[in-house]
């Protein structure tokens, strides 16, 4: 009966689309994710790591991150008459406009049981003259935070939200949860 149970918990979890990413100890090792870990929606990803430990004293949460992926650069295309006729424009031609602004930009919010964890953003913008080909970026992303959560820490809740590029193709995030000495 027992066996059954726990079969049918992790079919319902692996059914769910929901990232569970192992477990977290208090005071245990460091635990790392990558980006197979996290359910993905677009440019946002999520992944829920169980948390065992939190028996309501104050906890030192860590969680770092090395997001790296494609920036985004705008491109529009103009449609001008390089010569106009008797009835309208007879060479017509179409310009590429690129913008001078380069845009990579990664949110990282972290959480537990719907505790507010932190937050931190970082990005790698710049002002370009041409087309970027090199669109690859990476930003390195921090939360940490000392707090009590009454007990009420059962499942962090991590959050990589890609806010202004084209693509994430990597993920390295840590985590550790430790009590205060």
């Amino acid at each position: 009966m027992k066996k059954i149970a726990l079969t049918s918990l992790l079919l319902m979890s692996a059914l769910s689309g929901v990232a569970h990413a192992d477990t977290v100890y208090v005071n245990g090792t460091l635990h790392t994710l990558t980006k197979s870990d996290f359910v993905q929606s677009g440019n946002h990803y999520s992944a829920y790591i169980d948390v065992v430990g939190d028996n309501g004293q104050q906890l030192i949460f860590d969680v770092d991150a090395v997001v790296g992926g494609n920036g985004y650069q705008q491109i529009t295309y103009q449609k001008i008459c390089l010569q106009m006729g008797r009835w309208g424009c007879v060479e017509p031609d179409i310009r590429e406009i690129i913008s001078d602004d380069f845009r990579y930009v990664v949110e990282l919010n972290v959480s537990c049981s719907g505790i507010a964890i932190g937050s931190d953003m970082d990005n790698k913008n710049e002002q370009v003259d041409g087309r970027v080909s090199n669109k690859y970026r990476e930003v390195k992303l921090l939360t940490q935070n000392t707090l009590v959560t009454g007990g009420n820490c059962q499942q962090l809740k991590v959050e990589v939200n890609g806010l202004e590029l084209d693509s994430i193709s990597n993920i390295s995030l840590d985590v550790l949860i430790a009590e205060t000495f």
